[in-house]
């Protein structure tokens, strides 16, 4: 005969999760089922695709009250998913506030000035958003659901944006 348990210790229980889930850094495996879950729960349960340049079209629609243009998703939930992406990185920081605006070797290249970086990085951004569109999604958009769905658009897509990013990369870390 099994000995009798004690009873769960509740606020224990959650004084551990909250330190679990807010003050320790998760592992990279951890966040990776999380957005696999995620993309897993949206296309099964709603029949929706998890992207993030959905919800860019999504707040073009309601800054713009343009539908016809934008195709905004119902209740405007992509919306709410990117801008909870940077309140759960702050939210996710929160008694962490090491973070800096320096970028490595971008600040090489730029010599560390503000004024050279941000044409840096407004460039790149453009240039994401043009690849995005042209892809007809984001990288997380057609790697994460697009091969998850069997999209064969999306796994040429991905792999041209692995091969962009290792030659880009190449290029930045062995020619610079």
């Amino acid at each position: 005969m099994n000995p009798p348990h004690e009873p769960i210790n509740w606020h224990l229980f959650f004084s551990h999760i909250g330190q679990l889930i807010i003050s320790d850094t998760w592992a990279w495996w951890a966040a990776g089922i999380g957005i696999g879950l995620t993309a897993l729960g949206l296309a099964w349960y709603k029949g929706r695709r998890l992207g993030v340049t959905g919800g860019f079209e999504d707040a073009c629609a309601i800054l713009t009250k343009d539908e016809s243009t934008f195709a905004a998703s119902p209740s405007n939930w992509k919306f709410w998913f990117i801008l909870g992406l940077p309140l759960g990185g702050l939210l996710a920081n929160i008694g962490h506030w090491g973070w800096t605006w320096l970028y490595g070797r971008l600040d090489m290249i730029t010599f560390g000035s503000m004024l050279y970086k941000v044409p840096w990085l407004l460039v790149g951004g453009f240039l994401l958003g043009f690849g995005a569109r042209w892809a007809g999604g984001c990288t997380s958009g057609n790697s994460i659901m697009g091969i998850s769905l069997g999209s064969k658009l999306s796994i040429i897509a991905t792999l041209v944006f692995l091969a962009a990013g290792i030659l880009i990369t190449n290029l930045l870390f062995k020619a610079l």
